[in-house]
């Protein structure tokens, strides 16, 4: 039987791993990773597996359309499979399901690249993207992961939590890494940076995370009043005119509002607005 604490935390470890199911999902995860697939050399090499292994792991992943094979280069890719799948997870998560929505519009009226991400440890999974009508645009993958204390979307969430909160999540990072020349790596300066977020209501990330780029971010809440997410506007720095930041902020705060009260949230009934909190790992409502 699993720990009180696994059952809490979500993650239960498998007591008899499946040891050909467990390579089969390093591969499908490594596959993901090249944008024009890879080959079996590569894989072997990789992950540390047979040639052999990795081609009986293949062909049963391809049975099932889990993966797609290249004729004209002998590289494999991600199937359809994995595409319907990534359909339903948009149609039975609530998050994404109302959040595209929300980005879409969002994008509409800011004309600049919407993103949606949750919290996973200290890093900011993106969960859904809409991309801003300008010819220069900028994009994450979804999917991928970016660290919390430099993007928008982070510290968004971050300032929704406690001194003690922090130093719990950030307990065995040695030293915040520095993304930019911009990027606070003080754990003391985050508090007080965190603190300035929590008054205005929304994050800015001025070249923090990548070079160029700004972003600014607010906080999602559930139907209990908790943060489960954060939505974000980035923009290439050369566009940031006059008011057009003033005119962003507006524009994301009725997002996330609209958001959050799709998702349930009442401010005048909820009781734990003050108090809530995040756990540090990943949670996308179903």
């Amino acid at each position: 039987m699993p720990s009180a604490k696994e059952l809490h935390s979500g993650k239960v470890a498998a007591k008899y791993p499946v040891k050909s199911l467990a390579k089969a999902l390093r591969i499908l995860d490594t596959v993901g990773r090249y944008q024009h697939g890879t080959s079996i050399a590569a894989l072997s090499k990789e992950l540390k597996m047979g040639k052999s292994t990795v081609h009986r792991l293949l062909a049963t992943l391809r049975e099932f359309d889990l993966i797609w094979f290249d004729p004209t280069t002998a590289n494999y890719a991600l199937g359809s499979r994995i595409l319907r799948w990534s359909d339903l997870l948009v149609q039975q998560n609530l998050l994404v399901r109302h959040g595209l929505p929300v980005l879409r519009d969002l994008v509409s009226v800011g004309r600049e690249t919407a993103n949606l991400a949750v919290l996973d440890g200290t890093e900011v999974l993106y969960v859904a993207q809409f991309e801003s009508m300008e010819r220069l645009r900028l994009s994450e993958v979804v999917g991928t992961r970016q660290a919390a204390h430099s993007t928008a979307l982070g510290k968004a969430i971050l300032a929704t939590m406690t001194d003690e909160e922090l130093d719990h999540l950030y307990g065995k990072v040695d030293g915040l890494k520095g993304l930019t020349p911009n990027t606070i790596t003080d754990r003391r300066r985050l508090k007080e940076h965190l603190r300035k977020v929590r008054n205005e209501g929304v994050a800015y990330d001025f070249e923090e995370n990548v070079a160029g780029v700004v972003c600014l971010g607010a906080v999602v809440r559930n139907f209990t009043g908790k943060p489960i997410a954060a939505m974000s506007v980035s923009l290439p720095i050369q566009r940031l005119r006059g008011d057009s930041l003033i005119t962003l902020k507006e524009h994301l705060l009725e997002a996330v509002d609209r958001l959050s009260t799709e998702l349930g949230y009442n401010p005048s009934e909820s009781t734990s607005q003050a108090s809530s909190h995040v756990s540090g790992r990943a949670e996308v409502p179903a």
